[in-house]
């Protein structure tokens, strides 16, 4: 069911060749430049920033990354969770200068360090405090990561009950580290979700390869994506190569 998603489809800048598939596909971007939370620390931040404007004069922001090594929103250390508020506050605070009004954060889940029975509730409280004071039209979308299941976010986001809170769903981490399906996943995510990161794997390890090259159907999971019939739900290319890939999507009628 090939249908277009090139107005709510992005690269990710971590691609070592995004402006040319940017330029070449006339597709947005999502910047990952604040994966790494040092670049929005002073004297480095207002540089990075400064770069990261002058790239948005010619291209469009769907979505920022915000920084997510050592940070945990459900930590049991209250210091480990107010580290997570205060890098996820920062990266708000870039991503609303910029005019970006959707951020990825990961889930922060780690198995066997918290029970799921604790990091449902911690999240819920969490999230619910971070969002009271944000913009009405700015959103969050959390992205499964060492989630081995989707029920887990599913209830998180439903708890939150805040429409500007949803799911970001990695099809690749997914493929790693969960046996549910992909039409699992995505029925199970469904109804909260605002953004996709696709990128393929051999269910082994996190390569961020290309759609054809692992065992993800990425096929599928677009015609998933568009039979919800919902076009506020974007979409990032997370590759380390892009190129061959929109030939695909391309060929495929995505875009």
């Amino acid at each position: 069911m090939a249908g277009t998603l090139k107005d709510r489809l992005a690269i990710a800048t971590v691609c070592a060749s995004w402006r040319k598939v940017a330029d070449e596909f006339g597709v947005a971007v999502e910047l990952d430049q604040y994966c790494q939370a040092e670049n929005m620390d002073e004297p480095r931040g207002e540089k990075v920033q400064t770069v990261i404007r002058k790239d948005l004069q010619k291209y469009r922001a769907l979505v920022l990354h915000a920084p997510f090594n050592e940070l945990f929103p459900a930590a049991i250390d209250p210091k480990a969770k107010q580290l997570a508020r205060d890098r996820f506050e920062q990266a708000a605070k870039r991503a609303l200068d910029l005019g970006v009004k959707k951020m990825v954060v990961h889930s922060g889940y780690v198995p066997f360090v918290y029970f799921k029975e604790w990091h449902i509730p911690q999240s819920v409280a969490f999230w619910t405090d971070f969002m009271a004071d944000k913009p009405d039209d700015f959103e969050i979308a959390i992205e499964n990561v060492l989630d081995d299941e989707p029920y887990m976010l599913a209830e998180i986001a439903k708890s939150v009950n805040d429409p500007r809170v949803g799911i970001c769903y990695d099809v690749g981490h997914a493929n790693i580290v969960s046996q549910n399906s992909q039409d699992e996943w995505m029925q199970t995510l469904a109804p909260y979700l605002k953004h996709l990161h696709i990128h393929n794997n051999d269910g082994k390890a996190d390569y961020h390869r290309g759609f054809t090259e692992g065992t993800v159907d990425i096929a599928r999971i677009l015609d998933d994506t568009l039979a919800i019939g919902r076009d506020d739900i974007t979409v990032t290319a997370e590759l380390i190569t892009g190129t061959d890939s929109f030939y695909w999507l391309q060929e495929k009628g995505y875009l």
